[in-house]
């Protein structure tokens, strides 16, 4: 029996490797939309029940948890976001925009929870 090409075997282990650092990344990024979301609904109104509130919060603190991120890096990955938002003022809370689009989609998602 033939030994596999040892270059297969490191891309193998590369791909794997590199999947492992993906995770945290989508994570990470969808830790921000939530934080977009949470932002948007109180700048700009957009519709938001309470018991949405509580779930929205408790999906970033559950990601949040999950990526093993302290308050400190999560307040400022929050303000990260938060500037992200003004930028794009009043643009933002436009009802027809993409950001109320963004808005959502993830509260659909955040609804089938």
């Amino acid at each position: 029996m033939k030994r596999p090409c040892a270059c297969l075997i490191g891309l193998s282990a590369l791909a794997a490797v590199s999947a492992a650092h993906a995770q945290p990344d989508q994570e990470k990024r969808e830790l921000m939309t939530l934080y977009f979301a949470s932002i948007a609904a109180d700048r700009c109104d957009f519709p938001l029940s309470e018991p949405e509130a509580d779930k929205l919060i408790q999906a970033a603190n559950a990601l949040q948890k999950k990526l093993g991120l302290k308050d400190e890096a999560a307040d400022l990955l929050y303000e990260e976001v938060e500037l992200a938002f003004e930028k794009r003022l009043p643009d933002a809370c436009k009802r027809d925009g993409e950001a109320f689009k963004s808005y959502d989609q993830v509260m659909q998602r955040i609804r089938k929870q």
